[in-house]
This record gives C-alpha cells, structure tokens and sequence, in this order.
C-alpha cells in the first residue's frame, strides 16, 4: 500500500476478521456489544435520505428488535450497580415478556412496510408520472421555449374581453395572452412555472408570479375569478392532473365567468415540440374531451375553435 492508494476493502475485511476473533476468545462480552448497538442507534443518524424508501424500512427493521436486558454497568455511586442487576433479576421475566410483544408488533409492521414498499415501486414503475428519474426530467422541460398557440391567443382574448373580475392566465408561456388582455384593459395576471420567464414577464411589466398550476389553483379563493385561460400544462400534465385542472376550474371562477382552454392539436404535438413530447408524463387532450369534461362540470355556452395545430375550447359557468 503506498501513498494514497488505501484499500479500503481489505481494510474493513481485516477489522472483520479482528472482530470475529476476539469476540470468540471472549474479549467482547455480549452485554458490551448490546451497549454498544444502543448508543450507535441512539447518537448516530440513519444514513438514508427521506426519499430512500428501501433505506429507510431496513433502518426500521434494524430498530425492530428491542433488548429485553437493560444495562447493568457499574455506577458512581455505591450499591447502584447491585441494586441493577437485583432488578434485572427480579423483573427480567417482564422485561422479556414486553420486549417479545413489541418486537413481534415491529418486526410485523416493518414486513408489511417492505411488501407495500414493493407495491409502490411496481405501481411506480408502471406509471409514467411517478417515476424520479422522469420526474428529474421534466423539471428540465421548463427550459425549452414555451409553444407557440398562434391565433388560438387571440380567439382567448376575444372570449375573454369584457370579463369582470380577475383574469388568470396559466401558464403565462411567452407571455402572449397575458400582454394580450392587459392591453384591452383586463384586469389580468398570470403564473409561469419557469423562474426565468416568470422573471423575465415581470420586469417587462407584466403580472406573472412564479408558480405551478395546480399548486396555484389550490390555493384561489373558490368563486373568485372572473375568468380563466388554461394553456401550456394541459399538454403536458398526465391525466389525473387533467382531470384536477378541470375540477379546479369549476371551483375558482365566479358564476357567469368565462373559462377558456388554449391546446395542442394531439396529432401536431410531437412534431411541433418533439423532445417535450416524449419526456412529458402526459398528452395533450382534444378539443372534444375538453369540452366533454367542462360540459359535465356543469359549464354551459361551450364553444370549440379548432384549428390545424391548436384549439381554444370556450365554456361559461352558470350564473
């Protein structure tokens, strides 16, 4: 070994070895070792992370096993070492009865923690959104330049003219649709989940705020919107999120307010914007499932412009 060039393997396979051989002659008592695995447990972090699941379910089944020998190490004050292991003697048959029960209750739960672990990674594994490694990726996605609606901008514009009330436009995107209304005087903001465009919109003087859609719509007082524009998440948003899209739409504009949903032709998705159609956890939705879903939320006066790469799909809520 030389310089430093340790191997690091060997290394731990001779403390092993070391350690194997005195515990055999008896240098280790196992009432020393017990002591020991307390204190490591007690006063050393689990070394996994919060996202480790495995990690953290072998931790679990680590802690699972609850020694029914308390210490009796000698103390400081006179007698105290006697009177320990007295009781130890005394109440061992409890200690033994209570350690057997929980162990048995621990050593159950952290089993059916590892089966339900399993389950999750299948379900993981199969569904598209709930990857890491996709989800990593798609925070990326938020880099490429935001799509190009064309005259569907306009046709939302003119559908939501004249709405009373605050306008919320997401996603913000390039910016259009929001300059847009602002410049017919509506009283508009929107929310961008790219800190960079969301930056960017706000110093030309525009009322974009950083933000994710759903998380937004949550958090939109029920009933307080004059109108709405749904545009650029939809395309990208697996279905459940979709689906959440339309139920939250339904739930924050004020009745008789216009709710407007700016798409992407499925069928021009992939060949407009190819990299953020294949690493997208979702599809965009035709313009007729989103007037279907609107319809059933209750909106009424639906109304679908559908173009050659994009659509706006126009709904009103009852008033």
């Amino acid at each position: 070994m030389t310089g430093g060039d340790i191997d690091f393997e060997a290394v731990l396979r001779d403390i092993d070895e070391e350690v194997r051989a005195r515990r055999a002659s008896g240098d280790f008592p196992a009432e020393m070792e017990r002591e020991l695995d307390r204190l490591f447990a007690q006063y050393v972090p689990v070394a996994t992370s919060a996202d480790d699941l495995g990690g953290l379910i072998a931790a679990a089944q680590r802690a699972s096993f609850i020694d029914p020998e308390p210490p009796t190490t000698a103390s400081r004050i006179p007698g105290v070492a006697v009177l320990k292991t007295a009781e130890q003697k005394l109440l061992g048959w409890y200690f033994r009865f209570l350690a057997q029960q929980v162990t048995a209750f621990a050593h159950v739960s952290s089993q059916a923690l590892e089966t339900l672990a399993k389950r999750v990674d299948a379900l993981a594994a199969s569904t598209q959104g709930a990857q890491v490694a996709l989800e990593r990726e798609v925070r990326r996605l938020d880099a490429l330049p935001p799509a190009d609606l064309g005259d569907a901008v306009e046709i939302a514009a003119t559908h939501l003219t004249g709405a009373t009330g605050r306008v919320l436009v997401v996603e913000a995107g390039d910016g259009a649709l929001v300059r847009s209304l602002a410049g017919i005087d509506v009283d508009v903001y929107g929310i961008e989940p790219s800190v960079e465009r969301a930056t960017a919109l706000a110093a030309d003087g525009l009322d974009v705020r950083d933000d994710a859609a759903l998380l937004h719509l949550h958090s939109v007082a029920p009933g307080s919107l004059g109108g709405l524009a749904l545009c650029g998440c939809i395309d990208r948003l697996p279905l459940d999120g979709q689906l959440e899209l339309a139920d939250l739409a339904a739930e924050v504009v004020a009745p008789g307010a216009p709710v407007v949903v700016l798409g992407r032709s499925p069928d021009a998705w992939g060949r407009l914007n190819p990299v953020e159609a294949d690493l997208a956890p979702g599809r965009p939705l035709r313009a007729a499932t989103w007037a279907h879903l609107l319809t059933h939320r209750g909106f009424t006066d639906v109304l679908i412009d559908d173009g050659d790469e994009s659509y706006a799909v126009r709904a009103r809520r009852p008033g």
